[in-house]
């Protein structure tokens, strides 16, 4: 496992880029910013994806896939409704 790939103290946005920017192999990348998101996303607010969703396609380049993308999606839902609270 890639060291940082989960934040200890919440979501940090920096940590996905640099996965998607360290790990060359499109396979390993998928699967590193997959757990990264399954990780950390209950502790990201609704702007962080925006800018993760933004950037996707640059920063997961051949990686990018519906899978993470439905991640995306789930964590924003998910973080909107935190913030309603």
């Amino acid at each position: 496992m890639l060291a940082g790939a989960t934040a200890k103290d919440g979501c940090h946005v920096r940590e996905f880029w640099s996965i998607a920017w360290t790990i060359h192999n499109p396979s390993e990348r998928h699967q590193q910013l997959s757990m990264w998101l399954t990780n950390n996303s209950k502790f990201c607010r609704s702007q962080d994806f925006v800018v993760i969703w933004n950037n996707l396609a640059e920063w997961a380049g051949t990686a990018d896939s519906s899978e993470v993308r439905a991640k995306v999606i789930h964590g924003y839902k998910d973080a909107l409704d935190r913030e309603k609270k």
